[in-house]
Protein backbone atom coordinates (compact mmCIF):
# COMPACT_ATOMS: atom_id res chain seq x y z
CA UNK A 1 0.00 0.00 0.00
CA UNK A 2 3.18 2.31 1.01
CA UNK A 3 4.26 2.09 -2.50
CA UNK A 4 0.80 2.93 -4.19
CA UNK A 5 0.61 5.34 -1.84
CA UNK A 6 4.24 6.90 -3.17
CA UNK A 7 3.24 6.54 -6.86
CA UNK A 8 0.23 8.45 -6.38
CA UNK A 9 1.54 11.44 -4.65
CA UNK A 10 4.37 11.58 -7.27
CA UNK A 11 2.76 11.64 -10.00
CA UNK A 12 0.24 14.19 -8.69
CA UNK A 13 3.01 16.24 -8.03
CA UNK A 14 4.34 15.97 -11.00
CA UNK A 15 1.08 16.49 -13.03
CA UNK A 16 0.21 19.50 -11.11
CA UNK A 17 3.61 21.06 -11.74
CA UNK A 18 2.83 20.56 -15.35
CA UNK A 19 -0.49 21.89 -15.24
CA UNK A 20 0.13 24.89 -13.04
CA UNK A 21 3.47 25.96 -14.07
CA UNK A 22 3.39 25.01 -17.64
CA UNK A 23 7.52 25.20 -17.69
CA UNK A 24 9.46 21.86 -18.93
CA UNK A 25 12.01 22.76 -16.58
CA UNK A 26 9.46 23.32 -13.60
CA UNK A 27 8.10 19.41 -14.86
CA UNK A 28 11.69 18.27 -14.87
CA UNK A 29 12.66 18.77 -11.35
CA UNK A 30 9.65 17.84 -10.11
CA UNK A 31 10.27 14.37 -11.39
CA UNK A 32 13.91 14.68 -10.09
CA UNK A 33 12.68 15.58 -6.51
CA UNK A 34 10.01 12.83 -6.24
CA UNK A 35 12.02 10.59 -7.43
CA UNK A 36 14.91 11.33 -4.82
CA UNK A 37 12.06 11.32 -2.10
CA UNK A 38 10.52 8.89 -2.95
CA UNK A 39 12.56 6.35 -5.14
CA UNK A 40 13.48 4.30 -2.43
CA UNK A 41 9.62 3.28 -1.38
CA UNK A 42 8.51 2.65 -4.72
CA UNK A 43 11.14 2.35 -7.04
CA UNK A 44 9.75 6.38 -8.20
CA UNK A 45 8.30 5.30 -11.76
CA UNK A 46 5.38 8.04 -11.93
CA UNK A 47 4.63 7.11 -14.94
CA UNK A 48 2.75 3.96 -16.60
CA UNK A 49 5.32 3.38 -19.23
CA UNK A 50 8.07 3.45 -16.68
CA UNK A 51 6.07 0.52 -15.00
CA UNK A 52 4.81 -1.20 -17.86
CA UNK A 53 8.78 -1.25 -19.10
CA UNK A 54 9.91 -2.40 -15.77
CA UNK A 55 7.30 -5.60 -15.56
CA UNK A 56 8.38 -6.11 -19.33
CA UNK A 57 11.94 -6.48 -17.60
CA UNK A 58 10.97 -9.01 -15.42
CA UNK A 59 11.49 -7.16 -11.65
CA UNK A 60 7.55 -5.86 -11.02
CA UNK A 61 4.52 -8.75 -11.29
CA UNK A 62 1.45 -8.25 -13.52
CA UNK A 63 -1.03 -7.31 -10.64
CA UNK A 64 1.68 -4.85 -9.34
CA UNK A 65 2.22 -3.14 -12.58
CA UNK A 66 -1.70 -2.79 -12.96
CA UNK A 67 -1.91 -1.07 -9.36
CA UNK A 68 0.77 0.94 -10.06
CA UNK A 69 -0.64 2.38 -13.20
CA UNK A 70 -4.00 2.85 -11.30
CA UNK A 71 -2.46 5.04 -8.48
CA UNK A 72 -0.45 6.94 -11.23
CA UNK A 73 -4.17 7.93 -13.12
CA UNK A 74 -5.73 8.82 -9.82
CA UNK A 75 -2.32 10.84 -9.29
CA UNK A 76 -3.19 12.98 -12.43
CA UNK A 77 -6.64 13.03 -11.88
CA UNK A 78 -5.95 14.37 -8.50
CA UNK A 79 -3.79 17.22 -10.43
CA UNK A 80 -5.84 18.01 -12.37
CA UNK A 81 -8.93 18.51 -10.01
CA UNK A 82 -6.26 21.25 -8.05
CA UNK A 83 -5.87 22.55 -11.25
CA UNK A 84 -9.55 23.24 -11.62
CA UNK A 85 -9.41 24.85 -8.08
CA UNK A 86 -6.88 26.84 -8.38
CA UNK A 87 -7.28 28.25 -12.21
CA UNK A 88 -11.06 28.35 -12.26
CA UNK A 89 -11.17 31.70 -13.71
CA UNK A 90 -8.43 31.35 -16.23
CA UNK A 91 -5.22 31.44 -14.30
CA UNK A 92 -5.12 34.96 -15.00
CA UNK A 93 -4.73 36.17 -11.21
CA UNK A 94 -2.10 37.87 -9.34
CA UNK A 95 -0.97 38.15 -5.85
CA UNK A 96 -2.58 41.48 -5.62
CA UNK A 97 -6.08 40.37 -6.34
CA UNK A 98 -5.56 36.57 -4.72
CA UNK A 99 -8.43 35.09 -3.71
CA UNK A 100 -7.35 33.49 -0.29
CA UNK A 101 -8.95 30.72 -0.42
CA UNK A 102 -7.63 29.46 -3.50
CA UNK A 103 -3.92 30.79 -2.24
CA UNK A 104 -4.13 28.73 1.21
CA UNK A 105 -4.88 25.59 -0.61
CA UNK A 106 -1.99 25.91 -3.29
CA UNK A 107 0.16 27.20 -0.20
CA UNK A 108 -0.58 24.40 1.38
CA UNK A 109 -0.06 21.66 -0.86
CA UNK A 110 3.30 22.71 -1.97
CA UNK A 111 4.77 24.32 1.18
CA UNK A 112 3.46 19.91 2.20
CA UNK A 113 5.59 19.02 -1.13
CA UNK A 114 8.41 21.05 -0.10
CA UNK A 115 9.08 19.44 3.41
CA UNK A 116 7.42 16.02 2.18
CA UNK A 117 10.70 16.17 0.31
CA UNK A 118 12.76 17.40 3.04
CA UNK A 119 11.64 14.66 5.82
CA UNK A 120 12.36 11.83 3.29
CA UNK A 121 15.32 13.23 1.67
CA UNK A 122 16.76 14.37 5.22
CA UNK A 123 15.44 12.15 8.08
CA UNK A 124 14.49 8.81 6.44
CA UNK A 125 17.16 5.93 8.02
CA UNK A 126 16.94 4.86 4.74
CA UNK A 127 18.29 7.86 3.03
CA UNK A 128 20.83 8.94 5.68
CA UNK A 129 24.38 9.99 4.67
CA UNK A 130 23.07 11.26 1.07
CA UNK A 131 24.67 14.14 -0.73
CA UNK A 132 21.93 14.88 -2.64
CA UNK A 133 18.99 16.40 0.34
CA UNK A 134 19.84 19.96 -0.43
CA UNK A 135 19.24 19.79 -4.24
CA UNK A 136 16.37 17.64 -4.04
CA UNK A 137 14.54 20.45 -1.61
CA UNK A 138 15.59 23.14 -4.18
CA UNK A 139 14.44 21.28 -6.46
CA UNK A 140 10.62 20.47 -5.01
CA UNK A 141 10.77 24.11 -4.22
CA UNK A 142 11.51 25.54 -7.82
CA UNK A 143 8.66 23.46 -8.96
CA UNK A 144 5.90 24.59 -6.27
CA UNK A 145 6.76 28.60 -6.71
CA UNK A 146 6.64 27.82 -10.60
CA UNK A 147 3.35 26.49 -10.41
CA UNK A 148 2.28 29.07 -7.62
CA UNK A 149 3.77 32.29 -9.59
CA UNK A 150 0.61 33.89 -10.58
CA UNK A 151 -1.23 32.47 -7.87
CA UNK A 152 0.69 33.41 -4.50
CA UNK A 153 4.10 34.43 -5.86
CA UNK A 154 5.24 31.00 -4.23
CA UNK A 155 6.51 31.13 -1.41
CA UNK A 156 5.97 27.33 -0.30
CA UNK A 157 7.81 29.21 3.34
CA UNK A 158 6.16 31.24 5.50
CA UNK A 159 9.71 33.04 6.44
CA UNK A 160 9.20 33.99 2.56
CA UNK A 161 5.73 34.94 2.95
CA UNK A 162 6.59 37.13 5.48
CA UNK A 163 10.34 38.65 3.68
CA UNK A 164 7.77 39.02 1.05
CA UNK A 165 4.35 41.43 3.24
CA UNK A 166 7.62 43.18 4.52
CA UNK A 167 8.75 44.05 1.09
CA UNK A 168 5.31 45.59 0.06
CA UNK A 169 5.80 42.52 -2.95
CA UNK A 170 2.09 40.98 -1.38
CA UNK A 171 -0.76 42.79 0.50
CA UNK A 172 0.18 42.75 3.98
CA UNK A 173 -3.23 40.50 5.28
CA UNK A 174 -1.39 37.40 3.06
CA UNK A 175 0.96 36.86 5.64
CA UNK A 176 -1.74 35.17 7.17
CA UNK A 177 -2.15 32.73 4.48
CA UNK A 178 1.13 31.95 4.08
CA UNK A 179 1.16 31.22 8.53
CA UNK A 180 -1.61 29.09 8.09
CA UNK A 181 -0.06 27.17 4.94
CA UNK A 182 2.52 26.95 6.35
CA UNK A 183 1.23 24.70 9.29
CA UNK A 184 -1.01 22.68 7.43
CA UNK A 185 1.73 21.77 4.98
CA UNK A 186 4.30 20.98 7.15
CA UNK A 187 1.77 19.29 9.66
CA UNK A 188 0.40 16.93 6.74
CA UNK A 189 3.67 16.16 5.15
CA UNK A 190 4.74 14.72 8.72
CA UNK A 191 1.47 12.54 8.85
CA UNK A 192 2.09 11.15 5.91
CA UNK A 193 5.89 10.70 6.30
CA UNK A 194 4.81 8.48 9.19
CA UNK A 195 2.21 6.19 7.12
CA UNK A 196 4.79 5.77 4.62
CA UNK A 197 7.48 5.35 7.14
CA UNK A 198 5.56 3.48 10.22
CA UNK A 199 8.91 2.09 11.69
CA UNK A 200 11.04 5.04 11.32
Amino acid sequence: MNKLLAEFLGTFFICAVALLAGNVLAVALAVAAMTYALGYISGGHFNPAISLAVWLRGQLDKQEMLRFAAAQAAGAVGAFLLYKILHESGGQDTAAKLPWFRGLIGESIFTFLVAFTWLHVRTARQQLGNAHYGVAVGMAHFAGAASLARLSLGACNPAIGLALVLAGAVPGGMIVMYLISGVIGGAAAAVVYRILNPND
